[in-house]
């Protein structure tokens, strides 16, 4: 997969379709600790994923179990998921 780490972790754990959170993923990169996770580095991560169209709906599918019928509709779902990051 061609998902980066810390990135990789923060979709698996809190975007998998069962127990999605965007709240608990906006207090976790806002809180301004690198523990768990580098924030800004999340968001870097993210915004360069959408920026080169990184990931494929086949790869988000895998980790997160959210089915997107295109390319398209994923990439508008990780701007949405970026615009809402702290």
């Amino acid at each position: 997969m061609s998902i980066k780490e810390p990135l990789r972790t923060v979709l698996e754990k809190y975007c998998y379709i069962e127990c999605y959170n965007l709240k608990l993923i906006k207090d976790i990169l806002s809180s301004g600790r690198p523990v768990p996770y580098d924030a800004e580095l999340v968001k870097a991560q993210l915004k360069e994923t959408i920026e080169y169209e990184l990931i494929s709906p086949e790869e988000y599918e895998q980790l997160t179990e959210e089915d997107f019928d295109s390319r398209d509709e994923l990439q508008a779902w990780l701007q949405e998921l970026w615009d809402e990051l702290p």
